[in-house]
């Protein structure tokens, strides 16, 4: 389903695809950010069935926290999130109405590639075999340092849903410190022995700080 909002932005796009191709995940949103600026999105989700009936029992999350501004896209490129459902019903949704809430803007001009982030295997090749899941491979090709979130993503069985169902994420661990990359160079972040086998996917988004939304100041209690 694509975007429908009364607040639709110029030089954003966004779209939401169930199923993922080429060992791409599953339930995925993108916003394509084709303006010269970084983009800091905050995006609302309802769930549709297969006549686009919202579906008002399911509650849609993310795993990057798209919906709370937790993800930026810099100029002229991507930002995605993985979709997750709950609820009465959640196995019904086939796709997704979005609305931008709001969209701030973010110094990254000197971002003009994307990063990259892949499971590797012990000898650093890459793999998409959680049990030969040894570390995360990160690339950065742009010609500035970048601080990397790196997500771990735990999908549930094949076949959970129904033959053909979307493959939901059931958990996800973003690791404690951002990596740190220098300008065009990559690096391994191995992971420690106890998750190893657990997760089948990583995502990786770039660390810009943010404030977040002011928070209003709490009532002063009425005198009785």
């Amino acid at each position: 389903m694509g975007m429908f909002s009364r607040r639709n932005r110029p030089g954003i796009r966004v779209s939401y695809a169930p199923l993922g191709k080429d060992g791409d995940l599953d339930q995925t949103v993108t916003l394509q950010n084709t303006t010269d600026v970084g983009l800091r999105p905050v995006l609302r989700f309802t769930a549709v069935d297969q006549y686009g009936r919202e579906m008002p029992n399911v509650e849609v999350g993310t795993v990057l926290g798209i919906d709370r501004g937790a993800v930026v896209a810099p100029p002229g490129q991507r930002a995605v999130d993985v979709l997750h459902f709950h609820g009465m019903g959640a196995r019904n949704v086939r796709g997704v109405n979005i609305a931008v809430v709001d969209v701030q803007e973010t110094a990254l001009s000197e971002i003009t590639a994307p990063v990259e982030a892949l499971m590797v295997d012990m000898t650093e090749h890459a793999t998409l075999d959680p049990e030969e899941f040894w570390g995360v491979g990160v690339v950065n090709r742009n010609e500035v340092p970048v601080s990397l979130k790196v997500t771990l993503v735990e999908l549930e069985p094949p076949g959970a849903g129904g033959k053909d169902a979307p493959r939901q994420a059931v958990d996800a661990v973003t690791l404690t410190e951002p990596v740190e990359l220098a300008s065009e160079s990559h690096d391994v972040v191995w992971l420690p022995d106890e998750v190893r086998g657990q997760f089948h996917a990583v995502l990786a988004h770039l660390d810009v700080a943010w404030a977040g939304p002011s928070e209003p100041e709490p009532p002063e209690p009425e005198a009785l």
